[in-house]
């Protein structure tokens, strides 16, 4: 019977997982020890906020969650081939805080466009109920063309 668990007795199963937390230990302490803020608030930062893109044949739609935040609090542009969305609301609460999951702080979020497919000058952006949509047409050359029934001869 093989078991990866017993005390004092090295498999190369132990070895690995051992290793491995023990970099994620260090990794995370280092990193940690150079930014007020965990690591794990880093990489959640990184994706915040939430998108879905769909696509459609005439365009592709970005929905973004931004609930708190005013039409005057974002600012979308347009720059090296990339669509960036982002927003500074700093939110001024009195108190230290025990526990923080509500996120209020800048952000932003890039999306690449291609021009040669995308009409970068109809690029536009509705906020309604916590939801941004933007919203960037195809050219019309981009468009997939309209399927059509062939006749059998």
């Amino acid at each position: 019977m093989n078991r990866e668990f017993v005390v004092g007795r090295v498999t190369p199963a132990n070895m690995f997982r051992d290793v491995e937390q023990l970099m994620g230990t260090v990794f995370r302490d280092v990193a940690n020890s150079v930014s007020r803020t965990p690591i794990a608030n880093v990489a959640a930062k990184a994706t915040y906020p939430k998108v879905d893109i769909r696509d459609t044949p005439d365009a592709t739609y970005v929905d973004a969650t931004v609930p708190g935040l005013k039409r005057e609090d974002i600012v979308i542009s347009y720059e090296d081939g990339c669509v960036k969305i982002s927003a500074d609301k700093q939110d001024e609460i009195e108190g230290e805080f025990l526990h923080r999951e509500i996120h209020r702080s800048s952000f932003s979020r890039w999306f690449p466009v291609d021009d040669s497919i995308y009409d970068i000058d109809s690029i536009g952006a509705v906020l309604n109920d916590g939801i941004l949509t933007l919203m960037v047409s195809r050219r019309e050359e981009a468009k997939a063309p309209i399927p059509r029934k062939i006749e059998v001869q």
